[in-house]
């Protein structure tokens, strides 16, 4: 069998003031059955785009925002199916801080990206190493402490 083929991004630790981290919605198609969980803002890098590049663009497409990016500040890897496909994921984070009301959810430019992104919604670092939803990368809630410590 094949290996899985490579899907590099750019994500962002978005914070607010009170260091509160913006999650994204997403609902997918996982072996056959609806997935849903909570990632940071960000997406897959083009082929011609560097990683921060690819973070950039992916904050004006899914929030109309432009922020000063510091990274990259986590790597996380994995290897997972969606909608029939099986990928080798290297996300790779930035950090970057803007006023809570500053993100306009947009839902994502492409098809696919709007009929899996469901909603935003800003989350204390205590709601998110507490809670039972699923949560990328697993390890968001260290890492965002690590960043205002």
């Amino acid at each position: 069998m094949a290996a899985p083929d490579l899907r590099r991004t750019g994500r962002v630790i978005l914070m607010d003031p009170t260091y509160r981290v913006l999650l994204l919605r997403f609902v997918v198609t996982q072996n056959g059955q609806p997935f849903e969980f909570w990632a940071t803002p960000g997406g897959r890098a083009e082929d011609d785009e560097s990683d921060l590049e690819a973070a950039i663009r992916e904050l004006d497409e899914e929030l109309r925002l432009s922020v000063a990016l510091e990274g990259p500040v986590h790597v996380h890897e994995s290897t997972f199916e969606v909608n029939g496909n099986e990928w080798r994921g290297r996300d790779v984070f930035f950090h970057g801080a803007c006023a809570a009301g500053d993100p306009v959810f947009t839902g994502g430019t492409e098809e696919s990206e709007r009929a899996a992104l469901q909603e935003m919604r800003w989350w204390t670092l205590d709601e998110i190493e507490k809670t039972a939803e699923t949560v990328f990368p697993p390890d968001l809630g260290a890492v965002s402490r690590s960043l205002v410590s």
